[in-house]
């Protein structure tokens, strides 16, 4: 590094320590580490060594999708081959060389999408584990059916976890709401942006808040 005297560069010296958790600049050296992960992804699929799947419709010239970035969360779309997996190994390894990061495959998953009879010779071949669908993702569960009741069954446990660690009755109601629609509402929608919300999950969900509201004894009865 070098300070910035009147407009010109004088001194030198080296960082002894990397970036604090939570600095302004980490996001911004991540995205660029891993646009050079993307960009690899992307050429070895132009090469013809990774098999992407396309998204079209009459109405336009389609979507080509060989890998997904969402934080630290990166799924890659390939065959269930060992050919196909060694070139997205060898993305990784040289990923690793070029950034100086360690790519964790412990912690890595095969998803399959369909039923594979050679899987746990690729999950040795590629040092990970396995998962099938649907399989949680960014919190939602991918694969899942679209209109299952089933699937509400984590929103409808993180409301009572959260309403048992709050005290109605040493709050106002103003508070309740304010608690409610900061907090429990939030995870209802975000579920509700992928899944269709069934009438009956709805209802529980009203009537779990209701109650939160309107709690004016020790019974967390109360008249609504």
């Amino acid at each position: 590094m070098r300070f910035l005297i009147d407009g010109e560069a004088s001194g030198f010296f080296s960082s002894s320590r990397g970036q604090r958790q939570g600095d302004p600049l980490s996001p911004l050296l991540f995205i660029l580490v891993m646009e050079t992960l993307s960009r690899l992804v992307i050429k070895t699929g132009e090469e013809g060594f990774l098999n992407d799947f396309h998204i079209s419709n009459p109405h336009s010239e389609g979507l080509v999708i060989s890998h997904l970035l969402f934080a630290d969360d990166t799924p890659v779309f390939c065959k269930p081959d060992q050919s196909s997996l060694g070139y997205l190994r060898c993305i990784l390894l040289m990923f690793e060389a070029m950034s100086g990061l360690r790519v964790n495959l412990s912690k890595g998953a095969l998803i399959l999408v369909v039923d594979v009879c050679n899987v746990h010779v690729l999950v040795h071949f590629f040092g990970c584990g396995v998962d099938h669908l649907p399989s949680s993702y960014l919190g939602l569960p991918l694969g899942a059916p679209y209109k299952s009741i089933a699937i509400w069954d984590p929103v409808v446990e993180r409301f009572n976890k959260r309403l048992a660690g709050w005290k109605s009755k040493l709050l106002s109601r103003g508070g309740r709401l304010t608690l409610l629609r900061s907090t429990l509402c939030s995870l209802s929608i975000y579920f509700m942006s992928l899944f269709t919300i069934p009438a009956s999950i709805a209802s529980q969900l009203e009537r779990l808040m209701r109650d939160f509201i309107w709690n004016s004894n020790e019974n967390g009865n109360g008249l609504h």
